[in-house]
């Protein structure tokens, strides 16, 4: 499943317990000398000696030292500087304790660690001084518990599909919507309050889902851009959504030639007046395939049906395209899913035309040949996914 690289430097600074390696080929950075001031004062529990790092992450996302001091006999450190551009930044404990900062610049921070694990503690840390990271942390925080309340949900899902329990099954359905409906109720409003902060955009990134809340990340990126903002994160993040807003709901779906496994053309233009389902897809990525034989009952269902037509759009495989065709018709069959209708996007382009970051990414293109809807990702039964698609058939039918 593909990430984009604002995602990848989130997981990386979040909270790791190990620094990133350094790569010695790249140049430390040196100390910047305009921009916004800030400083860093720090505070360790345990007993810890050496030396503490401030270090700043690469486009690569690799960690680049920018300055260290020593850890004095008080255990006490600072580090005071000027911060060119926002960025993702991590202080290094004797590395002992990584701990990640979002930093916009103006920032007075004071900072509190264990600055080393014992055998019976995982260390800790608490931060003051920056109310973006604060309200950023709040937002981490809701996310875990419904992390925790997805599994148990699904855990429990699980469970009663052995059984068969349809009642129960639809009562834990009903609840996970909730749950989730709570959830985004909660973390909307609190995004908000980041505004275009590097706090905010990597919350709406990485909190919000681009399908369902596109609104918000056009809002956030053309914010950024009547703003004047333009360093590497704000930079991504506008190139991404505007990426996106090719495939978004609503718009009309781009047009695409592509053979199919007998080496016929498929022409989207030449389905118009259908209802027409793309599942994107790779022979490598799991969640595609745990959602295939949901979407093998709903293409049974409507096989009879001449206003609906599957395709099941083949692409990122990790091979040479000239392979691409072969090795896929041979997954396909000797999985019992031969009679899907595959077309073979071995470039990569036509998924890059409808904004698909992750897969399995389906889109549904109403008669009019506009996107009706749209989402990534295995909603975790096969249930779920026939209903999902059962939905966006029928309304776009009508």
């Amino acid at each position: 499943m593909k990430k984009s690289i604002f995602a990848i430097f989130f997981l990386a600074f979040g909270w790791s317990c190990q620094s990133q390696p350094q790569n010695k080929t790249a140049e430390t950075p040196a100390k910047a000398t305009t921009g916004k001031p800030f400083s860093i004062k720090g505070k360790v529990t345990n007993a810890v000696s050496g030396k503490a790092y401030l270090e700043r992450m690469n486009d690569r996302n690799i960690a680049l030292k920018i300055d260290s001091v020593n850890i004095a006999a008080d255990r006490t450190f600072a580090f005071k500087g000027m911060l060119p551009d926002p960025g993702i930044y991590q202080v290094n404990i004797a590395n002992q304790q990584v701990i990640g900062l979002i930093l916009d610049g103006g920032e007075e921070i004071s900072l509190v660690a264990d600055g080393m694990s014992t055998p019976d503690k995982a260390a800790s840390y608490s931060i003051e001084g920056s109310t973006n990271m604060k309200k950023f942390n709040q937002i981490l925080a809701e996310a875990q518990n419904f992390r925790k309340t997805q599994l148990n949900l699904n855990e429990q899902f699980e469970a009663v599909s052995k059984k068969r329990d349809e009642k129960k099954k639809k009562d834990l359905q009903t609840q996970y919507v909730a749950a989730e409906e709570a959830y985004f109720n909660t973390i909307k409003p609190m995004i908000a309050e980041l505004g275009t902060s590097l706090a905010g955009i990597i919350a709406v990134n990485n909190f919000l889902n681009p399908e369902k809340d596109f609104e918000i990340f056009a809002n956030t990126a053309a914010q950024l851009e009547k703003e004047g903002k333009n360093y590497f994160f704000a930079k991504l993040f506008i190139q991404d959504v505007k990426r996106r807003s090719a495939g978004s709901v609503g718009a009309d779906a781009p047009d695409f030639s592509l053979l199919d496994k007998d080496g016929k053309t498929v022409k989207l233009s030449d389905l118009k007046g259908k209802v027409v389902i793309l599942d994107f897809w790779a022979t490598w990525c799991g969640p595609c395939i745990m959602s295939f034989p949901g979407m093998k009952q709903v293409q049974e269902k409507y096989k009879n049906n001449t206003d609906v037509q599957f395709l099941f759009v083949n692409t990122f495989e990790r091979m040479e395209p000239s392979q691409v065709k072969g090795s896929v018709v041979n997954f396909m069959s000797q999985r019992g899913y031969g009679s899907f209708p595959v077309v073979f996007d071995a470039e990569g382009d036509v998924a890059g035309n409808y904004g698909v970051n992750g897969i399995p990414a389906k889109f549904c293109i109403d008669k009019q040949g506009k996107i009706k809807f749209k989402s990534t990702g295995f909603l975790g039964s096969s249930d779920l996914v026939v209903q999902e698609m059962i939905k966006w058939i029928d309304e776009a039918v009508k």
